[in-house]
């Protein structure tokens, strides 16, 4: 079975995104025909050959697309210095690959640990795309009053170019971004789902696990914690989420990205230093979930808040006091 895949990267980003590729080939079923779609700005000539060689691994097509960064200068910039405007390059991804009604677009932050075979086999024949929901998104959208019905993570989306070419999805996230894009808290995220809404099928979770997904409060309190905890036991896809990423931080799931790299033609090494960094980070990911597991087994019998100012303390929901103010 054919299966395009389509990844957007420059030179800083080229080492993992070779990584998610080493991973994509390594568990590609025999008979998976994959061809690779990279648009790129400035990835060198050295770094494309050692993206070239993953065919060693397994079979299969890599084209190369240079799209010139320039064209959104005049674009609002992201507040998240983890995101660049590079982001913005998924809006064009019709009118490049102009011969292809469907692909599979991955960040470059994620590891695929199963063929894509049956994600790349979902009905969206009557969707603009298929995607998972961003489950941190249910408690911004609670504190922030957005009205969103449903929100997705773009970092994993399966794309209908037909669709796109028909309704001109280009253009209209073009435009949505030149005028509203300095509003939007998570970049070009937010223009897809504004754009896209309700012509959105939602896949199965297992296919964009989140290191949100390990956050305790979303395995405590989010209404989609069964579908998580479900999704924990196969996972397909690992996407490393936020500014913690598994080559600068202790994140969940670190491990994979390090088994892939290490067979990546780019190697994996990494400092004292840096260890040292992942091993504090650790403790203190450790720290905070066993306070946030003792906060939820102790709530029934004790709970703490501020009113007016001053710390409350409710002792079994019959005495209460002040603390201090």
């Amino acid at each position: 079975m054919r299966i395009n895949i389509c990844f957007i990267s420059d030179n800083n980003y080229v080492e993992h995104l070779v990584v998610s590729m080493t991973s994509i080939l390594k568990n590609a079923n025999i008979d998976d025909d994959l061809y690779f779609y990279i648009l790129e700005n400035d990835i060198s000539i050295n770094n494309k050959n050692k993206i070239l060689s993953l065919t060693n691994i397994k079979s299969c097509e890599i084209s190369f697309f240079k799209i010139s960064v320039r064209m959104f200068e005049n674009f609002p910039n992201y507040n998240l210095n983890y995101i660049n405007k590079t982001g913005y390059y998924r809006y064009l991804v019709a009118d490049i690959l102009k011969d292809i009604d469907k692909v599979l677009y991955l960040d470059n932050d994620i590891v695929v640990l199963s063929s894509l075979k049956n994600l790349f086999a979902e009905n969206i024949e009557d969707y603009y795309l298929g995607g998972i929901e961003d489950i941190c998104y249910y408690f911004y959208n609670k504190f922030h009053n957005t009205n969103y019905e449903q929100y997705i993570n773009s970092g994993v989306l399966l794309i209908n170019l037909n669709l796109w070419r028909k309704e001109k999805v280009s253009s209209k996230l073009l435009d949505v971004t030149k005028k509203d894009g300095y509003k939007f808290p998570f970049g070009d995220q937010e223009a897809i789902n504004i754009v896209c809404g309700r012509k959105i099928k939602l896949l199965d979770l297992s296919w964009n696990i989140q290191r949100t997904f390990f956050e305790i409060n979303n395995l405590l309190y989010h209404p989609l914690k069964k579908q998580i905890i479900k999704a924990f036991k196969n996972i397909k896809i690992i996407h490393y989420t936020s500014i913690k990423k598994p080559w600068n931080s202790y994140t969940p799931l670190r491990r994979y990205y390090v088994k892939y790299s290490r067979i990546s033609p780019f190697g994996y090494s990494v400092s004292f230093k840096l260890k040292l960094k992942i091993l504090v980070d650790f403790i203190l990911y450790m720290i905070l979930s066993f306070c946030l597991i003792l906060k939820f087994l102790l709530s029934p019998i004790i709970k703490i808040y501020r009113e007016n100012g001053s710390i409350r303390v409710k002792l079994l929901c019959l005495f209460e006091f002040k603390l201090f103010k």
